[in-house]
């Protein structure tokens, strides 16, 4: 069920609300509690219910591991505990690996003799590479003692609520479940978390209906041509800064939908952007971008490898073996590897800069006279060119890719995107005119360069059980027009264009 649709606007969102403050008030938390993971449940199960099976199995297994590995801990078995939670990471990595990976691996091995693999491609269960970052999360923390307490409807609510359960943020237990308790949460009783997170959804939609599904009319076409043929060096370089800005709006809107659905039902969830094309370097840019992911990539993979506690040398191998693992999570595919290496050496060199300037203070001087634009429109460059390998079908395409923006002279041009005289603005937006493209990047760039998040715009704070500040009258009426505006203009959009999905359904 996807957020953008006119059936979980109107049908299961205000249901599924309606219950939840009725259960709360008459019957109690917990039960309000139970009937939100039922709704979750069958948010999901609208996608395919074969796949809930699969969902409801593996969160059974893995809370009954959880448990084995506290009982363990409690009778002072550290080695038994050590053992239960190497196989829950194996059977996570195994459940994922069985879906995500099989068929890639099949089909390079077949490739090496010339025959097709004896199986078709996998259909990937939706949310499994995100639900199974928490699952390992949680099963490492009830190895390090941070689980407190364990309880089947606390951790069936945490792995399945579905604001989060398909595309992140990526939640860990302790923040949220300890949001369940009435008389530590606040944000049960204040107005003020439904009239934020109603504008959180309503601009989240206006990000994902009108700037990202309009970005995508000028990328899609060209990565389409790309498995064929060389694009022209125009359309290449607008499709490349297209899907740059594609998956910006589209990821972005829903973590805010995301915390906006999640604020209407009294939780805080994470902050997963803040404002990452306005990074000055490759580090500034994973301290902003995916946030989530980088803290879950730091503390479960980047630390347990070693960290920086080893040497320079140590420290450098597993950060680039962290941002490899980090591709290689996100798709089965060569591209993918090789866009989580291209980071992972990009981030190296950021480092081996930061330590030449730390080492010469002329140099430092010379670096910090520079404007920031510079590096900003430097960082947002180099992004955008891996942006290509994550983007791009398979090797030939982004080979045809990178061949067109090198040799911006060469190449096929699409006929829908070739130069038009345009008489109108309002018709410029609605055509696929390559006037039209760079129009739409042009807003795209102004408003991630020249405008506020919606996390600073709103003032949100994602400390749980912390109300949100009382809302002056003018303060509701500014929240109001920001989020009736976003619901107009994103309606209008649904009503002439199909619903699609978000990007990040696919990884």
């Amino acid at each position: 069920m996807l957020f953008n649709s006119f059936g979980f606007l109107f049908l299961f969102l205000p249901v599924t609300l309606a219950i939840w403050w009725l259960c709360q008030k008459k019957f109690g938390l917990r039960l309000a509690l139970a009937w939100l993971a039922l709704a979750s449940l069958m948010f999901y199960a609208v996608w395919d219910i074969r796949y809930l099976v699969v969902l409801l199995s593996s969160i059974s297994i893995n809370f009954w591991l959880g448990g084995r590995i506290l009982h363990a801990k409690q009778e002072h078995k550290d080695k038994l505990a050590s053992h239960w939670l190497k196989a829950g990471i194996g059977f996570n990595l195994l459940m994922l690996g069985g879906f995500k990976y099989t068929y890639f691996l099949l089909a390079n091995l077949f490739a090496v003799f010339h025959a097709a693999p004896p199986i078709d491609p996998i259909v990937l269960p939706l949310a499994i590479s995100f639900v199974t970052f928490q699952k390992i999360a949680y099963l490492v923390d009830c190895r390090r003692g941070d689980v407190r307490r364990h309880n089947a409807l606390d951790y069936l609510f945490f792995v399945s609520f579905f604001p989060q359960l398909i595309a992140g943020p990526i939640v860990h237990h302790k923040p949220l479940i300890a949001q369940t308790r009435p008389d530590d949460n606040p944000l049960f009783k204040q107005k003020e978390a439904l009239i934020t997170g109603l504008t959180f959804l309503a601009l989240g939609l206006f990000k994902k209906t009108i700037l990202a599904d309009s970005m995508a009319r000028y990328a899609s076409p060209v990565f389409e041509l790309a498995r064929q043929a060389t694009p022209g060096g125009e359309v290449a370089w607008q499709a490349m800064l297209a899907y740059t800005l594609q998956l910006y709006f589209d990821f972005s809107a829903y973590s805010d939908m995301a915390i906006g659905l999640a604020l209407m039902f009294g939780f805080k969830l994470p902050i997963n952007f803040l404002s990452p094309y306005k990074a000055v370097s490759i580090i500034d840019f994973w301290r902003r971008w995916h946030m989530t992911l980088s803290s879950f990539l730091r503390d479960y993979l980047y630390i347990p490898l070693g960290g920086n506690r080893q040497g320079q040398f140590k420290r450098y191998r597993n950060l680039w073996l962290t941002m490899l693992l980090a591709g290689i999570w996100h798709g089965a595919g060569w591209n993918f590897f090789l866009w989580g290496a291209l980071h992972g050496s990009m981030l190296l060199i950021n480092h081996f800069w930061q330590h030449v300037l730390q080492g010469s203070t002329v140099i430092r001087r010379l670096w910090h006279k520079l404007p920031k634009i510079i590096s900003i429109a430097f960082t947002f460059l180099l992004v955008a060119f891996a942006w290509v390998l994550f983007r791009a079908p398979d090797m030939t395409s982004a080979t045809h890719m990178y061949s067109a923006l090198l040799h911006p002279m060469t190449g096929t041009n699409l006929p829908a995107l070739q130069w038009q005289n345009i008489a109108h603005v309002a018709e410029s937006l609605l055509s696929t005119s390559a006037d039209a493209g760079w129009l739409w990047i042009g807003i795209g760039m102004l408003v991630v360069w020249c405008l506020p998040n919606t996390t600073e715009l709103l003032a949100y704070d994602p400390l749980p059980n912390v109300a949100i500040p009382p809302l002056s009258e003018r303060r509701q009426m500014v929240l109001g027009l920001m989020a009736g505006a976003g619901l107009w203009f994103a309606l209008k959009w649904m009503a002439l264009r199909p619903a699609t999905e978000f990007l990040y359904f696919n990884f």
